[in-house]
Parts: structure tokens; C-alpha cells; sequence
């Protein structure tokens, strides 16, 4: 209200343009009975003045002659005080006849100065109260008008639902200067609670809130379960329980399939119920206030008996690979689904593998040896469920017959031959040499000291006492002399010894050659620091000269090197001889050794 007065004031200071040589007082003050208020200038000449009277109407309130002040009426006497310095006057403990004009008049040794402002007393506002027209409302039906009341002058009155200002529009009405506010065809959501804001200029007050009470319902009836299944197994009990928007609660009648059953209250009780306990529910609400009924949807609880004794029949006999099985799968109770697991995986529908219509029997054609293995059956409805495990072992074989071990042996060593066969159950097994029978019966042959009549052929033959069936195989064993399978130089393959032949000849050719260079270039023969020629002759008629050169290498391969009597032509035809001696010690520093090579010229 303060900032309300100042905004007031600053307009009304412009509109009159007000100066610094103007006496101006506000235009108008409020004040609340048994208040206090103070009228001061807003503007005043600067000037001494002599004498400075307030009058309220033609009486005087109070008068100050060169500084000394006069309350000249007494009922203003302790309730009026004067600022000679601001020119304010004070007026306390105010009445409702307080109201009116008050004049400023101030007087200097030249001029005189006057202005005017309007005192406004109101009463403060006290008592408010709302009185309902009706205390009992049904929903869509009522009608109601609250009237609020209240102490004090000039009063305005407003409403609140809960924190929301009420407006006037569609169903809701402000008449009496809104001191009574109208709701046609009420709802719930038109309880409350109702405020009613008294005020004035100087001061404002609410009622207690008010909240109305409207019956309503009963809507959106429902039922439900108290673990919130339908299914349940014979012998269980069951609580099925009904709920409704309702002022007041409402009541509620209980039916199976349509039939009214002897129960009343929002809950139903089934102890040890049974299959022919299945069916729908639906309860029906009603409201004493409104009288209106309202049935729920129902709901349909379905009762069980539980699978038990889940047995799977099979194949009595052994199963062949080749032949067919059929396995089958019971049990008591209500059944609704049949699972088929082997070795814990979903056995599916193949080729081979052809479920019934409702997957209680499996039927395997031309059953191979994959299809062994742990068949679990599992029966179940929603409630329970049972299994059973049936193990089927599929009889094959024997196949793949195959003999390990080596081909070859030393004289006098040893040698073990092993055969295996897949084969279900295991094949007995049987050994011949070179056709016949040598009496072992195990999957393994062992001969120590072999000689070389040892050698020829091993056949293991399995047999299976299930299928009936028997297969062979067949392993040649070669026996060689001591020493040729396990070092020396006949030990080494073709082509190492290919390779050091051609690297000897290679050798040779290169000494040739060398010698050739030394005898046709250098005019005479030459020799190492230890070289000997050893013959000046010629033969053949002096056509050809035979030298002898000595050359000296270290040999550094240890092994000896037969060459067999292998020789090498040179460029003119002559053979090479090379020979290579082993040293004496091999682990000292080589020797040189001498190769002589023969030369014609």
C-alpha cells in the first residue's frame, strides 16, 4: 500500500507541477480506527515561519506561534503532536470521525502558505466466516451456495480453492458483491477446502477453510487377486478382493459365472478350492448416498491339479544304429505343455525325429549313433510341473577300424602295434600275421627281439556281439638290420648322399682346374712349401707329361667319405682320384692332409 501511495503521490506532483516554492500535502491518507497517521508535506518553502495551524474543517486541531503550540480542543489534547520543523502533524488513536479534511496553513513575515489532504478511517475487518447453503451433496445431483460474512467498512470480498483464486465460469457464480459464490452440479473434485478473503484499504482477513462433503460413486469397481494370479493348484486357497471409488465406501455382492453367492464385503475368502471353483468373478458395488450400483469386470480364476507320476516308456530291447525308437511321456493331472530336452538341450523336429500332435510321443527313424544320450520329458502346467529321464544307448560299429604304430624296425628291438575301432559297446578284438592267427585278444600287439621273420602283414579284426558285425585292417611291418635305421652312412637318405657326391666332385674339379692355371700359365709346375714332385718321366711316347702335384688342405667334416671307386674325368679325360683319411684324434686341431691328383699334358 505504501508503494501504491508514493506512485499516487509522484502523479499527482507532476500534474500540478510542483516546485520548491509550493506548500503541497498528499492528497489523501488512510487510516485504520484505533491507528495512527501523519500528514506531512511533501514540499515546502524554504522560509521561517511565524505561525503554523492545522485545522480539521473549521476547527482548530492544533497551532504553533514562534515555537510555542496550542491544542486549543481537547478531545485532540494527547493525541495530536506538531514538527515545527517539517510542518507534520501526527494524529493518534483515530476514530471513524477522523475522517475528512485537514488544512496546512503556514505564515511567514511576507507570505502565507496553505494546502490541503483527505483522512479516510476505515474499520478493520474482523469475523469472517462462510455458512454453506447444504451439508450434504450428491455428485452431478446438488447444488450449493456458500455465504461469506465478515466485520469492518468498506469491504471486498474474494475466494480460494485450496491455493487457487476462484473465477466466475461455466458452473461456478460470484453474486452480492461476491460475498456469495454458487456451484452448480457439483463433483468431487469440488470439495475443497473453500477460503473466503475479506479487505479494505488498511486491512484484510480470511475465514477458516471449508470443505464440503459430496457422496459420489460408486466407479471404476474392480477385482483382484492378493498375489494378482488367475491360476491356481486344487487344495490352495484364494482371496479375491473388490474396490470402488465411493463416498461413502460402498457395499459389495459377490458372483460366480452370474450366480449370486452368499458372500457380502469387499473381500472373498476360498479356502481348499477345486477344479470346479474355475470360472468368472465379478463383484457389485453399491452406494447408500447416491444409490447408485456399479458390477466389475470379471475375472477369471482357473483352478488346477497338479502334475505328478510323469513317466517316459522306450525302447525295451537294445537299439541298433539303423532301426527305429519311440519314446513316450505321461503323467497325472492337468496338462498343458510337453517339453522334450536331450543332454539338456531342446530336442527339436528333424528329419529323422517326428513329434505327436500333442508332443507326448517321439518317434526317431534310422536312429544313428548321435542320437544316444539322456532324454528328459517335462509335463507342466501353470502351477506344477513334473519330468522324467530316459537314457538311450544306440549300438554301432565297429567302424573306422585302424591299426597305429611303425612300419619299420631294427633286428632285435621291440615293436607295438595298437588297434582301435568306434564301436558301441567295445568290439572284442583279434590278431593274425600273414594269416594266421596268433592268438592276442586285447586292442594291443607287443613283440620284443624281432627277427626278420617278424616280417609281412598284422590285420586286427573287431567284433561287436550287439550288432553282429566285424571289420578289419591291416599293417605291414618291415624288419631291417641293426644299424641301418638308427645311424651311418647307410642311414642317410638318396639325396644326402646325392649331395656330398657333388659336392666332392665339385671339389675335385676345382683343384684340376687350379693345378691346369699353375702348369700352363706359370711355365713350370708348382707345388706347396711341402710339395714333392714325384716323377720327371714321360709316357706314351713323350706325347704327355705326368705331374704330380702335392695340395694340402685341413679337413674339416670328421666323417669319412666312400666314394666307392666313382672317378672324375678331367678336361683331357683323365680320372681324379680324391681321397679323404678321418684324423686320428677328432677332437684335436685337423691335420693337413695331401691329395694328389694326377695331370697329363
Amino acid at each position: 500500500m505504501a508503494a501504491r501511495a508514493l506512485t499516487c503521490t509522484l502523479t499527482l506532483l507532476v500534474w500540478a507541477g510542483v516546485s520548491l516554492g509550493q506548500l503541497v500535502l498528499p492528497s489523501r491518507q488512510n487510516g485504520a480506527v484505533g491507528g495512527n497517521v501523519e500528514f506531512k508535506p511533501i514540499s515546502s518553502p524554504a522560509d521561517t515561519y511565524q505561525v503554523i495551524t492545522w485545522r480539521f474543517g473549521e476547527n482548530i486541531v492544533i497551532r504553533s506561534i514562534s515555537g510555542a503550540v496550542s491544542i486549543p480542543r481537547p478531545e485532540y489534547r494527547g493525541r495530536v503532536s506538531l514538527d515545527i520543523n517539517t510542518l507534520a502533524l501526527e494524529l493518534r488513536n483515530l476514530t471513524m470521525g477522523d475522517t475528512g479534511v485537514y488544512t496546512l496553513i503556514a505564515d511567514t513575515a511576507a507570505s502565507s502558505y496553505t494546502a490541503e489532504t483527505t483522512l479516510k478511517v476505515f474499520e478493520p475487518v474482523s469475523n469472517v466466516t462462510i455458512t454453506p447453503g447444504e451439508t450434504e451433496l450428491i455428485e452431478f445431483n446438488s447444488t450449493v451456495r456458500l455465504t461469506c460474512s465478515a466485520s469492518g467498512s468498506n469491504l471486498s470480498f474474494s475466494w480460494l480453492n485450496i491455493s487457487s483464486e476462484v473465477t466466475v465460469g461455466g458452473r461456478v457464480q460470484l453474486t452480492n458483491g461476491n460475498r456469495t459464490l454458487t456451484i452448480t452440479s457439483v463433483s468431487r473434485d469440488d470439495t475443497g477446502p473453500y477460503i473466503c478473503e475479506a479487505s479494505n484499504a488498511v486491512s484484510n482477513k480470511t475465514s477458516d477453510p471449508l470443505t464440503l462433503t459430496i457422496y459420489y460413486g460408486p466407479d471404476h469397481v474392480s477385482v483382484k487377486t492378493e498375489s494378482l494370479e488367475t491360476i491356481y493348484s486344487s487344495g490352495s486357497d484364494l482371496t479375491l478382493t473388490c474396490s470402488a471409488e465411493s463416498s461413502p465406501a460402498a457395499e459389495f455382492q459377490w458372483a460366480l459365472n452370474g450366480t449370486m453367492l452368499s458372500v457380502e464385503g469387499p473381500e472373498l475368502n476360498l479356502t481348499n478350492i477345486e477344479t470346479n471353483q474355475s470360472g468368472n468373478y465379478t463383484c457389485t458395488a453399491h452406494n447408500t448416498k447416491t444409490l447408485r450400483y456399479s458390477t466389475s469386470e470379471p475375472i477369471h480364476i482357473t483352478v488346477m491339479v497338479n502334475v505328478s507320476g510323469a513317466t517316459i516308456t522306450g525302447p525295451t530291447g537294445l537299439v541298433i544304429e539303423g532301426n527305429s525308437a519311440n519314446l513316450s511321456c505321461d503323467a497325472s493331472g492337468t496338462i498343458v505343455t510337453t517339453e522334450w530336452m536331450k543332454n539338456n538341450q531342446k530336442l527339436s523336429p528333424s528329419n529323422n525325429i517326428i513329434f505327436s500332435a500333442d508332443n507326448r510321443s517321439v518317434s526317431i527313424s534310422a536312429v544313428g549313433r548321435m542320437d544316444s544320450g539322456e532324454y528328459r520329458c517335462t509335463l507342466s502346467n501353470p502351477v506344477s510341473s513334473d519330468s522324467d529321464v530316459f537314457t538311450m544307448t544306440v549300438n554301432y560299429g565297429p567302424d573306422n577300424v585302424r591299426i597305429e604304430g611303425p612300419s619299420e624296425v631294427e633286428e632285435r628291438g621291440s615293436v607295438m602295434l595298437l588297434c582301435s575301432a568306434e564301436s558301441v559297446p567295445d568290439p572284442r578284438y583279434a590278431w593274425t600275421f600273414n594269416g594266421t592267427n596268433t592268438g592276442v585278444t586285447t586292442d594291443s600287439l607287443t613283440m620284443d627281439q624281432v627277427t626278420f621273420s617278424n616280417s609281412g602283414t598284422y590285420t586286427c579284426t573287431a567284433w561287436n556281439n550287439v550288432t553282429r558285425r566285424e571289420t578289419s585292417a591291416s599293417h605291414s611291418l618291415v624288419v631291417r638290420e641293426i644299424g641301418s635305421l638308427s645311424g651311418g652312412v647307410g642311414s642317410l637318405s638318396a639325396g644326402a648322399i646325392a649331395g656330398i657326391v657333388i659336392g666332392v666332385l665339385l671339389g675335385v674339379a676345382l683343384v684340376a682346374g687350379l693345378i691346369v692355371y699353375f702348369t700352363k700359365f706359370a711355365g713350370r709346375p708348382k707345388s706347396s712349401s711341402r710339395g714333392v714332385k714325384q716323377n720327371g718321366a714321360t709316357q706314351n711316347g713323350g706325347e704327355h707329361e705326368l705331374n704330380y702335384a702335392d695340395i694340402r688342405h685341413f679337413q674339416n667334416n670328421q666323417s669319412v667319405l666312400n666314394m666307392g671307386g666313382t672317378s672324375t674325368q678331367t678336361r683331357q679325360g683323365t680320372p681324379a682320384m680324391v681321397r679323404a683319411h678321418r684324423g686320428a684324434n677328432q677332437g684335436a686341431k685337423p691335420e693337413a692332409e695331401v691329395t694328389y691328383s694326377e695331370v697329363r699334358k
